[in-house]
């Protein structure tokens, strides 16, 4: 059987401790440890399993106990060892990975932190091959401010063998935001900018609010800005967020660049109502990040519309139970009556505040 080592455990073995390094940044007192040497995994977890059988739950756990529940199970280990010398082999590498279904919010929070304690000159960086151009490119660019160059490796949807590679652990959500908001400091800086921002979901296969149209016309008449974030580089994103005092914005990982505002900066979310147990967790994802970065936070709820037709990538990646029940990945209308609702109540809370 596959046996979890818990850090207490890790540090009396000296064998297992020895494939562990640390990387430190002073500058925001976070350290970060890796696993060096030969491990499996596959690129949906990226909970490495070593030679001898070994995972690190405490380091490696990167949705819920429930997600890598099934590593442990006789009948896995069985058909992984019948099936382990048949893997793919990727040498001296670093594993940082990616969401398989690319989604921004997990590749921003989760996965891009873990390139911050990278120290070599030049390393090959194993990513999903669903990455896009833009999160590649932000990759490189942030590696490249610290004289680190890389080229990268891709993962399809299987399990994978690594000889003398690393992985990096996941860090908690405060830890990232630390190390990702020293971002700010090489973000270009934008000749005009904008105090209030509505950022459009109009390329989404979900949650993309049906009368929008009608939404931003009144929005552009009290001072919005509206942007979609998909036409921008990640760099050019982020460079809206840092100047907004307020962001306007239908639930999506557009949302995720608001741990880039300034302490005090308004974000507000239109979101569907909770209808089910999966809604319970997404549903204060992004009160939680605002809560973590001193932001103020409003919600306005909109009601739901079935989705005709769901992308590819999202019923490859997501239970289909889920898919077809939480409003979270249905469509959004939002009443006449509260867009003016919303305007008053952005308006009356920022001349409520002293300073923002």
């Amino acid at each position: 059987m596959i046996k979890n080592i818990t850090i207490s455990e890790l540090k009396k073995n000296k064998n297992l401790n020895s494939s562990f390094l640390a990387g430190k940044l002073e500058s925001v007192d976070e350290t970060c440890l890796y696993y060096k040497g030969n491990f499996f995994l596959d690129p949906y977890n990226y909970y490495p399993i070593t030679e001898d059988f070994h995972t690190f739950d405490e380091l490696f756990l990167r949705i819920s106990k429930n997600s890598i529940a099934h590593y442990h199970t006789e009948s896995f280990y069985e058909n992984f060892q019948n099936k382990k010398d048949s893997f793919k082999t990727f040498n001296n590498c670093s594993v940082i990975g990616s969401n398989p279904g690319n989604n921004y919010f997990s590749n921003l929070i989760h996965f891009l932190p873990r390139i911050f304690f990278e120290n070599e000159k030049e390393i090959q960086v194993i990513v999903h091959r669903s990455l896009s151009k833009k999160f590649k490119s932000f990759i490189e660019y942030l590696l490249s401010f610290r004289g680190v160059k890389c080229t990268f490796k891709y993962l399809d949807d299987d399990f994978y063998k690594f000889e003398n590679c690393k992985i990096p652990q996941f860090l908690n959500t405060l830890s990232s935001i630390k190390l990702l908001r020293s971002v700010k400091d090489i973000v270009p800086k934008k000749d005009i900018k904008y105090d209030k921002i509505y950022i459009r979901r109009e390329d989404s296969n979900y949650r993309s609010l049906l009368n929008e149209a009608d939404l931003i016309e009144k929005l552009k008449k009290n001072g919005f800005k509206v942007i979609n974030t998909s036409q921008y580089e990640i760099l050019d994103q982020i460079s809206f967020y840092v100047d907004a005092k307020v962001i306007l914005s239908a639930y999506g990982s557009g949302l995720a660049n608001s741990i880039f505002c300034n302490p005090g900066t308004m974000i507000c979310e239109i979101s569907p109502n909770i209808n089910s147990i999966y809604d319970q967790h997404l549903s204060k994802r992004y009160q939680n990040l605002s809560k973590l970065c001193d932001l103020n936070y409003l919600k306005f709820h909109a009601d739901s519309v079935n989705v005709d037709k769901h992308s590819d990538s999202a019923e490859k990646y997501i239970n289909k139970k889920i898919l077809n029940e939480s409003n979270f990945y249905k469509n959004m209308i939002l009443k006449l009556s509260e867009f003016d609702e919303i305007i008053k109540k952005l308006s009356n809370q920022l001349m409520n505040k002293k300073e923002y």
